[in-house]
């Protein structure tokens, strides 16, 4: 009978044993991009760490960027990225990469178990990841994505060299076919769950084989933006073909959760396959660079518009940022904006700037997020208002002195749940279904005295859909509010 119970048991504990193993996720790429001795391992990694040089920020690191080639390739360039956690105690290390493997909608989230490496076994924050799956349909659990993903893999021996000695758990993120609509996704559910336990690795790497010097001028381009924390103008570079980086929503989602932050950005070292081997005729770019909030930034929650979220001085400057930019615009001739000092306009903030003549709509563009600093958006939109709407010719010179400018300062989108939430003559509309989208500011409601559901019917029409579209369940429907000003009110 003993022998009987001594044999159940073992039974017992194998099949637990092989039923924890099938939640290991073994390691695709030790012993290439890799050692896959373990001694071997921690000695490059080591000797990686010691090589590079940690930053003096006063501040709290929200997040580093790594590259994730084979080690000989980039793992100096990565060093200098871990180098930045030395005394930090992350408990929770979100890390986000590319799909190289499989193709897929979404973002796959790996929400049970661990990754194994020759150092150990680094586990799932299971209760984490499975909050993230919880925020939106598009976080979901593709297991095929992360089978073979070198690029989060990569990055884990670094973690366990550095924080040998700690308990952290990660939350594997790979992305799958780039949507426009993910930048937003990532970033609120990043916001969401960020807090000081939390770190996010962003694994990427930058232009793929080609020659030294054009490679330098693509990477440069992206480094350039990072450090800028402007998601603007990284995305007009990939759009343009001037830049390119590995898993770009992941990056401009990254910068966008920055922004909420007042966080700054430093680029630890850059480098290209070709300084290590000298081939420069077909290189990959590496950078690491460090994201941190400055003391005394914590959070920055939903900015709530008042009447006079801006002074007057303010307002008249913000003006003639928008007047001379569309004077610059217009003729050509190089316009001296006024010295911006002041904290209100270099706050990242979304903004419209509208232009009329003889009471007429001459031209309206603007950003709805807020990726820039106010006076730089209205700077941009502004020009592109009187020379790049499609609706109107561009503004000629004569015209000029002709013009009325109006300019619309945004509080960040809110997704509804209900028309109930919308108020008409405070909030503007904004609504998304499949590949349309359209936006309308809360004063064409006033303007055209619209009651709540022709409000929603014109949006819809903007957004190129039926006019029912507002009552189909799939239609996003976001609000938002604005602080709305002209010359003749300044």
């Amino acid at each position: 009978m003993a022998k009987g119970m001594i044999f159940l048991a073992l039974v017992f504990l194998c099949s637990c044993s092989n039923s924890y193993s099938e939640d290991v996720r073994k390691p695709a790429v030790a012993g290439t991009f890799y050692p896959g001795d373990k001694a071997e391992l921690e000695t490059k990694v080591d000797d990686f760490l010691a090589n590079a040089k940690k930053s003096d920020i006063k501040g709290r690191v929200l997040a580093i960027i790594a590259p994730h080639a084979g080690y000989e390739y980039s793992g100096q360039v990565a060093a200098h990225s871990f180098k930045q956690l030395e005394g930090t105690d992350f408990k929770k290390i979100i890390i986000i990469s590319p799909s190289h493997y499989v193709s897929f909608d979404g973002m796959s989230v790996y929400n049970k178990g661990a990754f194994e490496t020759p150092l150990g076994l680094v586990r799932i924050d299971e209760e984490l990841a499975n909050k993230v799956i919880s925020k939106n349909k598009r976080f979901i659990f593709y297991p095929e994505a992360h089978l073979k993903e070198h690029a989060i893999e990569a990055e884990l021996p670094f973690l366990q060299r550095v924080y040998k000695d700690k308990d952290f758990r990660i939350v594997p993120i790979v992305m799958g076919n780039p949507a426009s609509e993910d930048i937003k996704i990532l970033s609120d559910m990043l916001y969401d769950v960020a807090d000081k336990d939390t770190l996010l690795i962003i694994s990427v790497d930058l232009s793929h084989y080609y020659p030294y010097d054009k490679a330098v001028e693509l990477d440069t381009n992206s480094t350039g933006a990072i450090e800028k924390l402007d998601a603007q103008k990284m995305l007009e570079d990939i759009n343009n073909h001037d830049t390119e980086i590995d898993a770009p929503i992941a990056v401009l989602g990254m910068i966008t959760l920055a922004n909420r932050f007042n966080a700054k950005a430093i680029l630890l070292k850059y480098a290209n396959s070709g300084d290590v081997t000298g081939d420069k005729s077909r290189v990959v770019g590496y950078s690491s660079i460090l994201i941190y909030a400055p003391e005394g930034e914590e959070k920055k929650e939903g900015l709530i518009m008042k009447d006079e979220y801006l002074n007057k001085e303010e307002k008249q400057k913000i003006l003639e940022v928008a007047r001379l930019s569309i004077i610059e615009a217009v003729t050509g001739e190089r316009q001296f904006l006024p010295n911006v000092t002041e904290d209100r306009l270099k706050e990242n903030c979304g903004a419209f700037v509208t232009i009329k003549e003889n009471g007429q709509l001459r031209g309206c563009i603007g950003y709805i997020q807020a990726v820039k600093p106010l006076y730089e958006t209205v700077k941009d939109v502004a020009k592109s208002a009187a020379v790049n709407d499609y609706r109107f010719n561009p503004v000629t010179k004569d015209e000029l002195d002709k013009l009325d400018l109006e300019i619309s300062v945004l509080t960040p989108l809110k997704k509804i749940k209900d028309i109930s939430e919308i108020e008409v003559g405070k909030h503007g509309l904004y609504m998304k279904k499949g590949f349309n989208s359209g936006l309308l500011l809360p004063q064409v409601a006033t303007e055209y005295n619209w009651d709540k559901e022709t409000f929603l019917k014109e949006t819809c029409r903007k957004a190129g859909l039926s006019q029912d579209a507002w009552k189909d369940k799939s239609t996003e429907i976001y609000t938002f509010s604005a602080e709305v000003f002209g010359e003749e009110n300044k």
